[in-house]
């Protein structure tokens, strides 16, 4: 193994300087070196041979933290005197490397009224103040306590998941830079961060999310987002903690100090659980997903946390979920709440954490989980043990409510059961599924004494509605509770007991009951299946005719029927306003189109109904130059018809007008044929002969030829040349425009 030797002459009065200047390599610190400090080694970086637990027992460094704490910071205006307290009859470099580290981790600086009073840097007292203004770090006075006490220590530098991160972030190497140590101790590289460890948090909040749904929501506790919220108690989670463990929240820039197998990768790190202390502590594993970042298509996202076979009983899951808000967001942020759309359930050995999303949820969502153990929890100690960022890009097309979010959970849970001898005997998650059978049997067994009844509910009907499809037969230590839904759906089963001779029943266990179908009789079934094959079809006549024997029966709507009906209606308008495009009728189409604006149809119809406001616009368009046309006075008609050798530009418009309205092309060579057709009156007038024009019987040629000699004139010309004729041009292009026979063919 090579190794580098630290033999310097020289004395520095500088806080901390690197071997290397290079930023993206760990650096072991220069600091003043002794004569006893002479020929320190630092073996090249590797993996420790064995875990945390192996090798250190807080038990059996309670004497040294008690007498750490009796060191008074007058003791810290030299590194000799105070080494010399803390480390005097320590004999193992592990007892040394704790003292240190209890030390620093303990310290409360003072804040100083005068710059004079400041400590000298070169003293750890100094070097704590030089922390609070900025100017030094922890890891630095940890690297130079460790070297000055014989220990090999450096510097790490990289990027942490601290407090300005928030789970599914990118990987910023300015706003994250962070550094921690590594001391070469009991023969192996162990990690420590000793600002981390300094405290112990609670979970965090930037200020950037809202909380949308938590467990306090539903104990009548509301509260809005938690801030940063830290404990000033020792974090030993970050005192020698393992390399696989660190690797989830701290990236060296330098992959040899990962201290792993196989070092991962930048994109790896960024993707990686997010895991807290506490989840490693209690045991738990992630079964889904693999990663924080989780997309959402479908609607719905699933977290499942397994949980050792031992201590199941003992583990009580919370959670905060929190919607990232945007400053474009129309509102102060109001965000609808979710407070009903988070399925925590648990079955067997998982703790399952379900997220449905309505369709007016598609946002960014933070899922912040929660585990404490019920015999040793710490006041505290939240629980926090994991973050997930929840991309939600769609919504669920249908997503009713839970029908409640009971207090105590759902599923069969040993610690609420007990109280009353009770046991379930069969199904014991919280999500049952429900479709076997009609009627589904939950069985327990209780205490003789206490008395059991059961409520079933839903979102969409009150308990009252549902009380028959529930009973509760008890035969002594045995209980049965038989539940029968009517129809499709999510239900909530609620079981409560009290011993006999009191008053208030005690909610004990909840299960969550899904039904997909339910079993009809073959002529119900049969009829229902009819109907599902008419509106797969489309066709009108089928429908009519199996909605009306679906009527006839008396079947209860599972969708299908309003389904078909909305299939009808929607078959009827589209046959209407395509047969108002056909006909170019403005009238037709707006009856049409009102006929639709009363309907929630619109995006159903696709293109048709975009078509049709177009065309509608420009049937609008082409009406109000009917009346510019029609509002021609008789002056500006004669001015027409008094040109003796019109303008070319007045001759071609007036000739391609009387194309449109139906007249042959040899007859408008000859400027007298126009002004004899100008003159008329009555209904071969040329006003009439405008206002009564089919667009849908235009003939094609008449309109081609038209368009050609429009073609060499633009409205400024004909304007110059006559106001009147200006007027006709106009009417007459549009005429043309709207007249593409490609476009209606493709619209019918």
């Amino acid at each position: 193994m090579s190794a580098i030797q630290l033999k310097s002459k020289r004395s520095s009065k500088r806080l901390l300087k690197h071997v290397n200047s290079k930023p993206s390599l760990s650096t072991v610190p220069t600091v003043e070196v002794g004569p006893d400090e002479d020929g320190l080694t630092y073996p090249d970086p590797a993996p420790p041979v064995s875990t945390k637990s192996q090798i250190y027992h807080p038990e059996e460094f309670f004497e040294i933290e008690q007498h750490v704490l009796e060191v008074s910071l007058n003791a810290a205006n030299d590194y000799s005197t105070l080494l010399d307290y803390l480390l005097s009859n320590l004999e193992s470099d592990l007892a040394k490397v704790r003292a240190i580290f209890c030390w620093i981790v303990q310290q409360k600086v003072p804040f100083l009224l005068c710059q004079k009073d400041i400590p000298s840097p070169d003293t750890p007292v100094g070097h704590l103040h030089a922390i609070r203004m900025r100017k030094g770090t922890y890891a630095q006075l940890f690297a130079i306590m460790c070297r000055k006490a014989g220990l090999p220590c450096v510097v790490i530098h990289g990027v942490a998941k601290g407090v300005n991160y928030n789970v599914g972030d990118k990987i910023d190497t300015v706003t994250m830079k962070n550094s921690w140590n590594a001391v070469f101790v009991e023969g192996n590289w162990r990690i420590i961060h000793p600002h981390w460890s300094l405290m112990t948090s609670n979970g965090y909040e930037t200020g950037a999310w809202t909380v949308v749904d938590c467990q306090e929501f539903h104990t009548g506790d509301r509260i809005g987002s938690r801030s940063y919220i830290v404990t000033p108690k020792i974090n030993d989670s970050y005192f020698l903690i393992d390399p696989e463990m660190f690797i989830i929240k701290c990236l060296p820039n330098d992959f040899k100090w990962q201290l792993l197998d196989d070092p991962i990768s930048k994109a790896d790190f960024e993707n990686k659980l997010f895991l807290q202390p506490n989840f490693f502590k209690l045991g738990l594993q992630i079964i889904e997903p693999k990663s924080c970042k989780v997309l959402c298509n479908d609607g719905k996202i699933k977290i499942v946390i397994q949980m050792p076979e031992k201590i199941k009983s003992r583990l009580k899951f919370s959670y905060k979920l929190f919607r990232k808000r945007y400053p474009d967001d129309e509102g102060e942020y109001t965000y609808p709440s979710l407070e009903k759309f988070v399925l925590h359930y648990y079955s067997k050995n998982e703790t399952i954490f379900e997220v449905r999303f309505p369709p007016v949820s598609v946002g960014t969502y933070k899922m912040q989980i929660f585990c404490v153990d019920i015999n040793e929890h710490e006041h505290n100690n939240s629980g926090w043990v994991c973050d997930f960022c929840l991309a939600c890009k769609n919504g669920m097309d249908e997503c009713l409510p839970l029908p409640l979010v009971p207090e105590i959970g759902w599923g069969a849970r040993e610690e609420y059961l007990e109280k009353y001898n009770m046991t379930a005997l069969a199904e014991t998650s919280g999500k049952v599924n429900i479709d076997e059978s009609l009627e589904t049997v939950f069985k327990f067994t209780v205490d003789p004494d206490s008395d059991i009844y059961a409520e079933l509910s839903q979102s969409l009907k009150a308990k009252s509605e549902l009380s028959d499809c529930v009973t509760v037969v008890k035969n002594k230590a045995e209980v049965v509770v038989k539940v029968k839904p009517p129809q499709e759906g999510e239900y909530a089963l609620q079981i409560f007991c009290k011993d006999t001779g009191t008053l208030m029943y005690e909610n004990v266990c909840n299960y969550l009951l899904e039904r997909t179908e339910v079993v009809e009789e073959p002529k119900m079934a049969e009829t229902r299946k009819l109907l599902l094959e008419a509106v797969s079809s489309g066709s009108p006549e089928n429908l009519q005719a199996a909605l009306k024997e679906f009527e006839l029966k008396g079947l209860i709507d599972k969708g299908e029927y309003t389904k078909a009906k909305r299939k009808l209606l929607l078959s009827r308008l589209n046959k209407e306003i395509r047969e108002a495009i056909a006909a170019k009728d403005l009238d037709t189409l707006d009856k049409t189109m009102h006929n639709l604006s009363e309907t929630s149809l619109k995006k159903d119809l696709g293109l048709i109904y975009q078509d049709a406001e177009e065309l509608r616009s420009r049937l609008r368009k082409l009406k109000r130059l009917h009346h510019a046309v029609l509002a021609m006075d008789q002056k500006t008609i004669s001015e027409l018809r008094s040109y003796p050798q019109p303008p070319n530009p007045v001759h071609g418009v007036m000739a391609a007008t009387f194309l449109l309205l139906g007249h042959k092309e040899t007859d408008l060579k000859k400027w007298a044929t126009i002004q004899g057709l100008i003159s008329k009156r009555g209904k071969e007038g040329l006003k009439r002969k405008v206002a009564n024009i089919n667009i849908s019987k235009l003939k094609k040629a008449n309109l081609q030829k038209a368009k050609f000699i429009l073609s060499k004139y633009d409205l400024e010309s004909v304007q110059i040349a006559s106001s009147g004729a200006a007027t006709f041009y106009q009417w007459a292009t549009t005429m043309i425009n709207e007249y593409v026979p490609e476009r209606v063919q493709r619209k019918t």
